[in-house]
């Protein structure tokens, strides 16, 4: 069999492009950070991780500017042999300064960085207890190692004791866990799980791409929030940091080791110099002005309140990660094309990102949204409500993906023509 056979079964996906219900890869003409153009509309940004609004600062972007006319565009080689800049050092001093760890490694991307760290420290005869909603990047770098690959039901630390209970004593244990669940904005119970950590022996890992720069002291992350540091902190710079890039911080020996081990660190080139000194820069104005921190909280604290008071479900976020609960996958298309023909641009999460009948619309909100912004997406959020509550109430198991995997190439008539009639009679 051509192993190209199986790229014939996106039918489906044409099937949604020309219903007008395809919401990703939207090409952006235009972005000033909370508000973009696209389709020469102007739009209030929802769906971007830029929390603290840091894209487009000008000191931030003069930094990766000055940086290009000093080091170049790219370190062309690994940092392991010629790409090792006095930039990239300065940034790590700094990282292991800000959240209080001995040392710390930047790699080029968030993703990198988990898998490099976690096929470096677990191996044969460890075990890994993992949250059932972490992250995929977690989810994939478990899967590169021969560990013992145990998940724990989201937030339930009954189960996860259980889970440590059964693993023997002297065996290696490593809890990971997202710090802010990227879906729900769900805060992990760290205090719970470092508990559990100590009577079991386990070590912990936070993986706090979304709890950088929007929760904890100044926005030191979760471990800051509940004043318990994790064995070992990964972050990112393309979320608060208004970057590209990831990073590990963690004792100076655990670091050296990832230093000689992390294959994704030593085999890939290095961060380039703007993405470092951009980073590097955002990270200083954070710590300069932690207000930010604060005007962020007050927006997400805004804007649920007002997405409750409609009745929409929120899930119970506790962060800047503000969901709207939709339960079907093809209401969740239909409310996304509304919304951005209302002028708000949201991104739909679907299964496999989500259980099936679990679909959702991900807000993100913004140091630098204004009052107005917010309004705006409230006024359009509450245009949609209707659609939205009723397939709350009813939501279709079947998810979109199947259809992928099998190759359809139709929408359920019903539930399409439902959908449109429900999305666009306000």
């Amino acid at each position: 069999m051509d192993i190209f056979e199986k790229a014939k079964g996106l039918k489906l996906v044409n099937v949604v492009k020309r219903a007008g219900l395809y919401p990703f890869f939207r090409v952006l003409d235009g972005s000033k950070g909370n508000n973009v153009v696209h389709n020469n509309q102007d739009l209030v940004m929802m769906g971007s991780n830029n929390y603290l609004g840091l894209t487009h600062d000008e000191r931030v972007i003069n930094a990766a500017i000055e940086a290009v006319k000093k080091w170049g565009v790219g370190c062309t080689g690994s940092r392991f042999l010629n790409g090792n800049l006095a930039l990239h050092e300065e940034l790590e001093v700094k990282l292991a300064s800000f959240f209080g760890y001995e040392d710390a490694l930047v790699f080029a991307t968030g993703f990198m960085a988990n898998q490099g760290a976690i096929t470096s420290l677990v191996g044969s005869g460890d075990y890994i207890l993992s949250d059932k909603e972490n992250h995929a990047c977690i989810v994939e770098g478990c899967r590169l190692t021969s560990a013992k690959f145990m998940s724990y039901r989201h937030g339930d630390m009954a189960h996860l004791e259980k889970q440590l209970a059964s693993i023997p004593e002297d065996a290696g244990k490593l809890i990971i866990t997202d710090g802010v669940f990227s879906m729900t904005g769900h805060l992990a119970h760290y205090d719970k799980i470092h508990e559990l950590a100590q009577k079991y022996k386990a070590r912990t890992y936070i993986d706090d791409a979304h709890g950088l720069g929007v929760v904890g002291p100044g926005g030191r992350g979760t471990g800051a929030y509940y004043n318990l540091k994790a064995d070992i902190l990964m972050g990112t710079f393309s979320k608060s940091l208004a970057s590209q890039g990831g990073f590990i911080c963690a004792s100076k020996e655990v670091v050296d080791w990832l230093r000689h081990r992390a294959r994704t660190f030593m085999f890939s080139a290095a961060l380039a110099p703007a993405s470092a000194a951009a980073a590097l820069r955002a990270l200083e104005i954070l710590i300069e002005e932690p207000e930010r921190v604060a005007r962020v909280q007050e927006n997400a604290k805004y804007l649920k309140a007002a997405f409750d008071d409609i009745g929409l479900n929120t899930l119970g976020t506790e962060t800047c990660v503000v969901p709207v609960f939709i339960g079907d996958d093809q209401t969740a298309l239909g409310v996304c094309q509304q919304l951005l023909k209302l002028g708000i641009f949201t991104t739909p999460v679907l299964y496999p990102a989500v259980r099936k009948g679990q679909s959702l619309i991900r807000c993100s909100v913004m140091a630098t949204h204004t009052k107005d912004d917010l309004d705006r997406a409230i006024v359009a959020f509450r245009a949609v409500s209707k659609p939205i509550l009723k397939a709350n109430e009813n939501p279709n198991l079947k998810a979109l993906a199947d259809g992928l995997k099998n190759g359809q190439t139709t929408l359920a008539p019903d539930e399409m023509v439902e959908a449109e009639r429900d999305t666009v009679s306000f």
